[in-house]
């Protein structure tokens, strides 16, 4: 076996987690990845999804996609019941040892070491939205997350201002966590409540912060979200998100949303001492084993 194939899905943040873990995936076993770029065909005539287009391009990797000839080799395995799973992966019994060689992932913020002890499968189809699968090789993520291009003017003039002052990112997530009732009803969104207290919180520990806030909703954040500090509306990037994500992550201290894309905003954070700030509550039901949020960010 020459490569190894990941499947990528979602909008940028669900990309970035799967690249990482991709990555990581490549430096343990020295092989080569592909990527299945199909989804971004065919979610296009799905309607419980919201059609997202393939955006890591824009930064310092090279992403191979996978050619028929590569997908024409996945062989199907059916979803396996926690049961039979937990007999593999503690006792290695050799009954319930999956077949074929595709990986479904069943937990998307789950850490599963046996990836990395596991050389046999050859697809892996999950969001991998847990930093223990690619912690390791975390300065080579820093690097591979650098965009190809310079920013804009309005953009360095926004990230002249977030180097100036002691800026805090605030993002707030919206979009089909709103509109579309699937996602509403598993992500839920983050309550006003929940921003007015952690700028209360970031206020007593940063002295004079100056809030930069992201959206995909500029109107409503515009409407609602107010403050008696410094704060300024980013809204020149709305077609552009990884414009914001490079602005984000220059902040020194980050405020994030049940997001993955200001997730990647807080962790490509390179600022040593820097305080981020995430929701308790990363999804509207099932919270309990959400192993997303690291060890050393704060969660209210």
């Amino acid at each position: 076996m020459t490569k190894k194939l990941v499947k990528l899905n979602g909008g940028l943040g669900n990309q970035m987690f799967q690249y990482a873990f991709a990555y990581a995936l490549s430096k343990k076993f020295n092989i080569d990845i592909a990527f299945d770029l199909s989804w971004f065909d065919d979610v296009k005539i799905h309607q419980n999804v919201t059609p997202r287009p393939f955006e890591l391009s824009v930064f310092n990797i090279d992403c191979e996609a996978a050619t028929e000839k590569d997908l024409a080799k996945v062989v199907q395995s059916k979803r396996r019941s926690k049961i039979p799973r937990f007999l593999w992966k503690i006792f290695k019994i050799q009954k319930y040892k999956p077949t074929g060689n595709k990986f479904i992932q069943m937990s998307a913020f789950e850490f599963d070491k046996t990836l990395f002890n596991q050389s046999d499968y050859f697809y892996y189809e999950g969001y991998f939205q847990n930093e223990k699968y690619f912690k390791n090789v975390r300065e080579e993520i820093l690097n591979h997350f650098k965009l190809k291009v310079a920013l804009d003017y309005k953009n360095q003039l926004i990230l002249n201002k977030i180097r100036e002052t002691n800026s805090v990112s605030i993002h707030v997530r919206r979009g089909d966590y709103v509109t579309l009732e699937c996602a509403k009803n598993f992500h839920g969104t983050c309550s006003l409540d929940y921003y007015q207290k952690v700028i209360k919180y970031i206020a007593k520990k940063v002295k004079d912060p100056h809030f930069f806030v992201f959206s995909d909703d500029i109107a409503w954040v515009s409407d609602n979200l107010k403050t008696k500090y410094p704060c300024t509306i980013v809204d020149v990037n709305q077609d552009k998100s990884w414009l914001d994500l490079e602005l984000m992550k220059n902040c020194k201290h980050n405020i994030i949303a049940n997001s993955s894309f200001s997730w990647w905003g807080a962790w490509l954070n390179e600022t040593p001492k820097k305080i981020v700030i995430a929701p308790k509550k990363w999804v509207a039901k099932n919270n309990k084993k959400c192993g997303i949020i690291p060890p050393k960010w704060i969660k209210l």
